[in-house]
């Protein structure tokens, strides 16, 4: 038996009906049925795909689209409707897709109540005239006057006022109106009040800036001079006036925001389009305009055109705020679901929607069920969730009977399972929590139990570092100086003192609360204990703080002792250029003199002190073969050392981007693992590196190679930046390829929640075989949306680009595409300095003392010229070098 849908256009009603028709099953099946079976079976082997799909990714909105088109073509009415369902819990739902869902329901639903509720989840997800549209034409269709009514107010409520729109929609509730009165008799009671009806529509219509409001006068004059008072229809020309001028002032903010395609460059438009509406909105001309209105109609515009901008929280934070002022509760209460619909990740709108159930006096259920809503969306932070919860806790406390035994049971369960569930789901992040505060309170001041308050106490001091934080101790303190019975003042110093022991982050709070304490009943010897413990104290932490703020600032032990060795030579060259001055002025400061001096400097030989002090005083110049012998020694040594530093390089590790408390302990066990390290040296909070760098060195190079694969580990949640070290410095080395790699594949706008290697993987193992996935994230470990995917072959990425590119992945579509770094612009050389006139002064101060003296030994001068022989080379060749450019610029 299988059930055919026929759709039946009802041309007396025009109303569209469903008409099922049963049909037998035929023995003699011809052969083709087969296929149809096979196809039937491929459609639901799709269903089972994609329910799976949405099992591992419920917030992929494709997939629940494709599962909903599956099952219509399956005709699983029931199913479908609750693929639905399910899909608006997830996710705000598109305009096509509510368009879809409501002429169905439409069709098969019988029940008005749901199709009734679907328009309002349609105009909280989204603002569409076509939806409005949609729901005026359906409510025309209803059996009931009153209910007629009710939907077309509700229509109007929400579209009633667009100025480019509004009309259309009034204009259908213009003519209900007037074919009421039309059927009506005049001698009928109801007459008059539908008379009324109509021409209040005609009035309002008038004076609202809207467009071709003008016909609505016309009708209105036309409608009231018999029936009404000159007076009264020349009063609503003063307010159709005051709309016509009105809707000249907006119209060009409304065609901007028409025009403009750009959603951030369009909330510009509507911030400015919405502060000129306020400012009219306060001028008495036009108190009849409904300004109100037009702003409820514009921050409903405006949060859904500019969904994505970030900044429309706030735009929404002032949408709630204006309609509870001017609203009734059942527009607040629509306002704050659109709120919570557009802006689900974030507590302030779940807040206000429980604080208006408690004031409207909603059962504890209603109230409890909005709170379970809001943590089923997945709050954006740990802070939301929190205060989430602190808000909660608060409209429990404030429903708790402390006379009720079970009331206040309920009220610790509730401490209980907010904590515990933070800490589930925000790990590290929920050690500094709040909430333990809050419950302690409640046990020491309402619930009268210092021991159930101390016991929360020791077990927050217990998590990450609780306990070396003054906030917490300064709570327990304040509560037990004012609990009942009052604590001994031996249990309170000795509180105290432990305080001042464990509090690093400010102590001098601690120090204040014991100060005061000893002042007011403190004894000699306790105020004395009390002064040198805290000074103590106070001392150390001052010193530890200068300290990290030395480190933060990048004052280190090798910045000064590089600055040391700066003055220092800058000393030794001032005392070299006084010596050298003073000799000029003993030669008496003739040029000629001073040309002598140069040349006979240039020709003589350096004599060399014997260090024995022989008889000679003065020591020959090594031979050549000496001084070949002693450069060839010399080179030696110098590659000997020069093979052994880069031996040391090549088994370095560089860390870099660690957190500024980094444990070395942890870190050394973490680098250990890659191979034996020989040495580590830490250097913590160098801020030009965002945290600390480490110097790690193995004792072979295949250990760094191997620590080079775990790059971008994490360590205390940040990603560690693995890298050869170089003791050049001078060229920046860049790790990966700069060119086009047609295996590798660069994908763009992932979702930070999607935006790791394990689901990567699940997206792009598909195609081929995966050579490697690199996600780019920021410093401190978290995703940037970019990543990297490395296949084995060309024709798998190929494949991955024709597959995966303009996909959407969670809630926004990715780009894929070949790997092609733009090129990196090469770095200017620098710049060279013209070359100075003649010799610069600081040369001269690097000549050896023995040449800027004057010769003063006649016989050894004689000698030397007496010989008739060749110069003999001189002991040094770098001095003889500097001796001859010396001479040639002087003689210059």
């Amino acid at each position: 038996m299988a059930i055919v849908e026929d759709e039946i256009q009802n041309g007396s009603e025009g109303e569209n009906e469903i008409e099922v028709v049963v049909e037998e099953d035929d023995g003699d099946q011809d052969p083709d049925s087969d296929d149809e079976i096979l196809e039937m079976g491929d459609w639901q082997r799709k269903v089972a795909e994609y329910e799976h799909k949405i099992t591992l990714h419920p917030f992929n909105y494709d997939d629940h689209i494709e599962l909903i088109q599956t099952l219509w073509r399956l005709s699983e009415l029931g199913q479908w409707r609750t693929a639905f369902e399910r899909l608006w819990e997830m996710s705000v739902i598109k305009v096509d897709h509510w368009l879809l869902w409501l002429r169905t329901e439409e069709n098969i639903s019988q029940s008005e109540e749901l199709i009734a509720n679907l328009f309002y989840k349609a105009t909280c997800d989204c603002y569409s005239m076509s939806i409005l549209s949609r729901w005026s034409s359906w409510a025309l269709s209803l059996d009931e006057i009153p209910k007629i009514r009710a939907q077309l107010d509700e229509v109007l409520r929400r579209g009633g006022s667009d100025p480019y729109s509004g009309k259309v929609l009034w204009d259908l509730k213009i003519d209900f109106e007037k074919s009421q009165l039309n059927e009506t008799c005049k001698e009928d009671s109801g007459y008059k009040e539908q008379e009324d009806r109509v021409l209040r529509c005609l009035e309002v219509v008038a004076s609202l800036p809207i467009s071709r409001n003008q016909e609505a006068w016309d009708l209105f004059e036309d409608f009231a001079k018999d029936i009404r008072e000159q007076e009264y229809i020349e009063k609503v020309e003063q307010q159709h006036k005051a709309a016509v001028d009105y809707l000249k002032k907006i119209m060009p903010y409304e065609i901007r925001t028409k025009t403009t395609q750009c959603y951030m460059a369009n909330y510009k438009v509507y911030l400015e389009y919405i502060d000129l509406v306020k400012q009219l909105s306060v001028e008495e001309k036009y108190a009849e305009c409904d300004s109100d209105g037009l702003l409820r109609l514009l921050y409903d515009r405006a949060t859904y055109e500019c969904l994505l901008n970030p900044a429309v929280f706030e735009l929404l934070v002032e949408f709630a705020k204006h309609t509870q002022v001017t609203s009734s509760r059942a527009t607040y209460w629509r306002v704050l679901e659109l709120c919570t619909r557009r802006c689900p990740q974030k507590h302030t709108f779940w807040t206000l929607k429980m604080q208006q159930a408690e004031h409207e006096e909603k059962d504890f259920d209603e109230v409890k069920s909005i709170f379970e809503t809001a943590l089923s969306k997945g709050l954006e932070s740990y802070k939301e969730a929190e205060m989430l919860w602190l808000n909660y806790l608060e409209y429990v406390r404030r429903n708790t009977k402390f006379s009720d035994d079970d009331q206040i049971e309920r009220l610790r369960r509730t401490f209980r399972l907010a904590w515990d569930s933070l800490a589930e789901a925000w790990g590290d992040e929920a050690n500094d929590c709040e909430i333990p505060l809050y419950w302690a309170r409640i046990e020491y001041k309402f619930l009268n139990s210092p021991k159930r308050g101390k016991e929360i106490f020791e077990e927050l001091f217990k998590y990450g570092f609780n306990k070396t934080m003054s906030k917490y101790w300064e709570a327990l303190i304040q509560l037990e100086s004012s609990r009942s019975p009052p604590l001994s003042e031996f249990k309170f110093r000795d509180l105290l003192r432990r305080a001042l022991r464990s509090v690093t982050d400010y102590p001098p709070a601690i120090a204040r609360l014991w100060t005061d304490y000893e002042r007011d009943y403190g004894k000699l010897d306790t105020s004395k204990e009390c002064q040198e413990t805290c000074e103590l104290k106070i001392r150390e932490w001052r010193k530890n703080y200068q300290a990290l703020k030395e480190n933060m600032t990048n004052k280190n032990d090798t910045d000064k002792t590089n600055e040391n060795k700066k003055g220092k030579s800058a000393n030794k060259n001032k005392k070299l250029e006084n010596k050298q001055k003073g000799k000029r002025k003993l030669n008496g400061g003739s040029d000629e003199a001073s040309d002598v001096k140069r040349k006979r400097d240039g020709d003589q030989e350096l004599p060399v002190k014997e260090k024995d002090g022989g008889s000679s005083g003065v020591k020959r110049a090594h031979t050549e073969e000496e001084t070949e012998l002693t450069e060839n020694k010399k080179q030696r040594v110098e590659a000997a050392g020069t093979a052994q530093s880069a031996s040391t390089e090549a088994c370095t590790l560089f860390v870099s981007n660690l957190d500024f408390k980094v444990d070395e302990d942890k870190l050394r066990q973490e680098l250990s693992k890659y191979g034996d390290i020989v040495e580590m040296r830490l250097r913590s909070g160098v801020k030009s590196f965002g945290g600390s760098i480490c110097y790690c060195q193995y004792k072979t190079a295949d250990s760094v190679e191997e620590a080079l694969k775990h790059d971008r580990t994490p360590l205390d949640g940040r990603p560690m930046f693995l890298s050869r070290y170089s003791a050049d410095k001078s060229k920046a080395t860049f790790k990966y390829a700069t060119t086009m790699e047609k295996n590798k594949l660069f994908v763009t706008g992932l979702p930070y929640s999607r935006c790791n290697k394990e689901c990567l993987t699940e997206i792009f193992e598909k195609y081929g075989k995966l050579k490697d996935i690199r996600v780019v994230t920021f410093k401190d470990g978290k995703p940037k949306g970019l990543a990297y995917v490395d296949y084995e072959d060309e024709d798998s990425a190929a494949r991955a680009i024709a597959a995966t590119n303009g996909t959407t992945v969670g809630d926004r579509k990715i780009e894929v595409a070949i790997s092609q770094p733009p090129p990196r612009a090469a770095r200017p050389p620098p710049a060279s300095r013209p070359p100075a006139a003649g010799m610069r002064r600081t040369q001269l101060s690097f000549l050896p003392r023995v040449l800027q003296q004057a010769s003063t030994s006649k016989e050894s001068s004689t000698n030397s010229h007496a010989n008739g022989t060749e110069k003999r080379p001189l002991s040094n060749s770098d001095f003889k070098k500097m001796i001859a450019s010396s001479s040639s610029s002087h003689d210059n």
